[in-house]
């Protein structure tokens, strides 16, 4: 059984969290409120079993590592991270490294899935362990007639649940080009 980490579980990314549970990985989610966490609970039905949350803000750094590392030692080592972070990433994605890596020593994967903006403005990221496979997941938008929209919710599950089944170092869900055309 395979270990996800999803770090704002609860929002855009909650039919990720239950299309891994549906995969039988065992989901470990952090998110901010305990009501949305609640619920997540309750939707994932008999799956709960494989889902273990945690209210927390994950600019709390040493909490956030605390428990990463308190989760592997019960469950073992992750093999993959979903991380919709945004403010402060490089700081969040450089202690999630770390703590994999003292559990974890072969490869894994970090899917960092972030704005539109970042087509134009790329995120500063820290440097990561050897074994940390990045692969960078851009919520874009949809043209169509004439006109864009942003992403429905089910477009972004379906897109980013893609980037994380089917692995690549850029995937961009929607588009971003031109950027101008943004909604």
């Amino acid at each position: 059984m395979e270990n996800a980490l999803v770090i704002g579980g609860t929002g855009m990314l909650r039919g990720v969290v239950l299309k891994l549970l549906e995969d039988s990985c065992q989901v470990f989610v952090i998110a901010r409120h305990r009501d949305a966490l609640h619920a997540l609970q309750e939707e994932a039905g008999a799956a709960v079993e494989r889902l273990t949350v945690m209210a927390m803000d994950y600019h709390d750094l040493e909490r956030l590592g605390r428990w990463i590392a308190h989760i592997q030692l019960m469950h073992g080592p992750l093999d993959r991270v979903i991380a919709w972070v945004h403010d402060d990433a490089a700081a969040v994605l450089r202690v999630v490294d770390h703590e994999v890596y003292l559990y974890r020593r072969s490869p894994w994967n970090l899917f960092h899935v972030v704005g539109s903006r970042a087509a134009v403005d790329p995120p500063q990221l820290p440097t990561l362990s050897e074994n940390c496979r990045y692969h960078q997941v851009i919520l874009g938008f949809i043209q169509e007639s004439g006109s864009s929209r942003w992403l429905t919710h089910q477009e972004i599950v379906s897109g980013v649940y893609d980037a994380v089944k089917h692995p690549a170092d850029f995937t961009v869900v929607g588009t971003v080009e031109p950027y101008e055309n943004r909604p």
